[in-house]
């Protein structure tokens, strides 16, 4: 059993802006759908866990087949945990009135639907390490490193509070606890010496 990271998918048949400005090189969402699917699933089992760090659907002012992209779900092995982003957070607001309970009973008992679990927010222990998990980058907790999402390429994959897991930032691939391990290491030798890396 493995625990893996990311955020940022935005799946949805109508998901075309993010494909756009975040240069995904595929033709349509369809070709990406297909191909984020099949790298997901050779890579985690159904042993295994997905923590989903937000936008995992995609809802915007113009496109909103939030259904489709909550879908996705269905077809990936792995047991999926999604923490709430941007995009749900929208269509809480918006569908569900502002309830999150609402919202994760729908996402919980639709059979269209596979989640194991919904939330806002969690910490993960990998290694004997804290993390929390949260989808827009914050400086949560002193006490531990961060895992979100939320910037997708544009704010790079490192801040001093943390890492990016986005798909954008992993070749559309999962980050697993070893390569959480493995970043982590390389913060405490390079980044976390080297303060001018920050400005």
């Amino acid at each position: 059993m493995n625990n893996w990271y990311t955020a940022d998918p935005h799946f949805g048949y109508d998901s075309l802006s993010v494909l756009k400005r975040d240069n995904r090189l595929f033709k349509d969402n369809t070709e990406y759908t297909v191909e984020q699917v099949r790298i997901w699933n050779e890579q985690a089992s159904s042993d295994d866990t997905i923590y989903a760090i937000g936008d995992f659907c995609n809802y915007n002012a113009t496109e909103k087949d939030y259904v489709s992209g909550l879908a996705v779900s269905k077809q990936i092995n792995a047991h999926i945990i999604l923490i709430t982003g941007t995009s749900e957070d929208r269509v809480i607001r918006d569908i569900f009135g502002g309830d999150f309970e609402k919202f994760r009973e729908y996402c919980l008992t639709d059979p269209e639907f596979s989640f194991q679990d919904v939330l806002r927010d969690a910490y993960v222990n990998i290694r004997g390490e804290k993390f929390f998990l949260t989808h827009k980058p914050t400086d949560h907790d002193k006490e531990c490193q961060t895992l979100f999402g939320h910037t997708h390429r544009y704010g790079g994959l490192w801040k001093p509070f943390g890492f990016n897991v986005g798909v954008d930032l992993n070749h559309f691939r999962l980050f697993g606890d070893d390569d959480i391990v493995f970043m982590l290491d390389q913060k405490k030798i390079y980044w976390d010496e080297d303060m001018a890396i920050n400005s």
